[in-house]
């Protein structure tokens, strides 16, 4: 096996997953052989290689114990992740995926903190059919959704839209397509795997049959034969518009503007929010300012950089292998001597630009192309369903998107926006809102508008506590305590990977254990600072008086106009505490 792995590191140390990847023979590994065999759940060498191709395998863990004391096996079913560049899709294409996840999925999905969508309750037989009927009826891939890979790349939804961009020239949407492109995986085995009727033949049910010739390892001149050491993720923002959170991203994109014009791009490198509660050498970053470049030189950096990382990313520990970690063992000057090097080119110096702002998109704009209109719409937690005496998401988005057509953008919030809405049709649009039930900047608080928490339980294998289920009701409690008000971004997550982005915001809640959790403060408002932990744990029922005696305090000190994290950052963390404790021990 040593002679098939190009090693980072000592070749008795490698992962598992690395020599998973090096036999994988780009990236079928024995998918096709268990696609073929009558069963409920793929293998652990599988499951790996399908990361690559836009899926997890799960287990419904609310029946875990119960299915156990039966001797029955977990309840296995796949999540598919989808990959939309800047987060844009067709009307076409949104009403199709709720036709997959009615036909093949739990008849919802869930709109991602990086624009995507994911089915959830997938059958394994019923896995190839999703995938197959989303790329060859609908032209949507989940290639690179998951896995070693560049993910899905990211960029501000309205960019092309939006009449801030009026003056920027280029689509920065368009940009992240052209990302995008560069950037997939060479293999042909997502096309031999789920979408070349000829080299398969599906049977009644639900198992595949495949050609003996089914392998064919392609050369990648970008990822090589083992991929990335972990997953890379990019994201493309501006200067006046961070809504793409790119101090968190492995790479960063930030179009610099003067008088409404691009000028160039600061690059930005080593972000990643994930880590391990047991192990202090993991920690989240925000990214490094590593160069100011004009745009034909932005593909040039980005892929100097991903190969940087493919060769000196760590293959020996997977908690250590993202792009932060190889920087800050490198240190960042060497790092940036080595984008050179790689490039074969110099490039000019990092201005420091910080962006001054993160929006949400809620609520109706006028677009830069004459009578259109856009309107973002607040989708809770992303969760695109019909909530009982409540929020209308799956019956009402297919009610306005059927009949007005709008495109649809995703935001980096999990919210989605409606595009190119005639001027004539406005009142029509909000009508029909209003009556599902369906909030834009009106319909929710200040305080709700801005929460986002991950999938969590009960679907998730890495989830330590519950986040989606558990945080509505903790922004309730908030509201019903007077802080509905509060412009304050809070998010939560379930453990400590950081899919909802809770150690950027104001207010973060990290999932540590059943009904316990961390909660940290400190963040910017503009994404471009790492929040501190304030308190190392915090049982459920403890949760909403704390964060509710925060809010106080917040309001009772700041200066005006002074975000909470800010204020909270000023504090520090050990007077914060002090603060705290008195505001509780005097039940206000």
């Amino acid at each position: 096996m040593a002679n098939l792995i190009e090693s980072n590191g000592d070749l008795e140390q490698l992962s598992g997953v690395e020599t998973f990847k090096a036999r994988s023979g780009g990236l079928y590994g024995p998918i096709g052989d268990e696609l073929a065999a009558d069963t409920d759940h793929f293998s652990e060498e599988s499951v790996q290689i399908l990361k690559h191709h836009g899926s997890y395998q799960q287990d419904n863990r609310d029946t875990r114990k119960a299915r156990k004391k039966e001797g029955l096996d977990k309840e296995y079913s796949m999540m598919l992740r989808t990959k939309f560049p800047g987060g844009d899709l067709t009307a076409e294409q949104f009403l199709f995926c709720l036709d997959m996840a009615a036909k093949y999925g739990q008849d919802d999905f869930r709109v991602t903190s990086r624009q995507d969508f994911q089915f959830h309750g997938v059958l394994k037989k019923n896995f190839r059919p999703l995938i197959n009927d989303l790329n060859t009826l609908s032209k949507i891939t989940s290639v690179g959704g998951c896995g070693d890979v560049v993910r899905n790349t990211m960029a501000n939804p309205v960019a092309d839209i939006d009449p801030r961009y009026k003056d920027c020239v280029t689509n920065l949407v368009e940009m992240a397509h052209k990302i995008s492109d560069a950037t997939l995986p060479k293999s042909t085995a997502y096309y031999d795997l789920w979408l070349n009727g000829e080299k398969a033949t599906v049977n009644p049910d639900g198992t595949v049959q495949y050609t003996k010739d089914l392998r064919a390892e392609t050369p990648d001149d970008l990822y090589g034969k083992q991929y990335l050491p972990r997953k890379f993720k990019i994201g493309v923002g501006t200067d006046f518009d961070n809504s793409s959170d790119i101090f968190t991203q492995d790479v960063g994109i930030m179009a610099v503007t003067e008088d409404g014009k691009i000028v160039g791009y600061e690059i930005l490198a080593g972000g990643g929010l994930g880590y391990s509660h047991t192990r202090k050498d993991t920690y989240a970053r925000a990214a490094s300012h590593v160069a100011f470049v004009p745009e034909d030189e932005v593909l040039d950096i980005l892929l100097a950089i991903i190969k940087i990382q493919r060769d000196y990313g760590d293959r020996t520990d997977r908690k250590q292998a993202r792009l932060k970690y190889t920087i800050d063992r490198m240190g960042l000057d060497t790092f940036i001597e080595k984008i050179g090097e790689y490039a074969g080119k110099t490039f000019g110096a990092p201005r420091n630009v910080k962006p001054t702002a993160q929006p949400d998109y809620l609520g109706w704009s006028k677009q830069i192309q004459e009578g259109l209109n856009y309107v973002g719409v607040w989708v809770e937690n992303g969760r695109v369903k019909d909530f009982e005496n409540s929020f209308q998401f799956k019956t009402g988005l297919r009610a306005v998107i059927e009949r007005f057509k709008p495109d649809v953008r995703v935001t980096a919030h999990h919210n989605l926006v409606l595009a190119n809405i005639k001027d004539a049709d406005v009142d029509a649009v909000q009508a029909m809102l209003d009556e599902y039930k369906l909030p834009t900047d009106k319909g929710i608080s200040t305080l709700r508008r801005l929460e986002m928490a991950c999938p969590a339980l009960p679907l998730c294998g890495l989830a330590l506590s519950e986040a989606e289920r558990y945080f509505p009701a903790v922004v309730e409690g908030l509201e019903a305590a007077g802080h509905g008000d509060a412009d304050v971004i809070i998010r939560m997550t379930g453990c400590p990977n950081g899919c909802a982005r809770s150690n950027s915001s104001e207010i973060g809640l990290v999932g540590k254990g059943p009904g316990r959790y961390v909660i940290h403060t400190g963040g910017c408002y503009n994404g471009t600072r790492i929040n501190e932990i304030l308190l190392p744990v915090v049982k459920q029922d403890a949760v909403v008086p704390n964060l509710a005696a925060l809010l106080s305090l917040w309001k009772a000190q700041r200066a005006e106009g002074e975000r909470f994290g800010d204020w909270s950052k000023k504090v520090g963390p050990e007077k914060l505490r002090e603060l705290l404790e008195a505001e509780l021990a005097a039940g206000v």
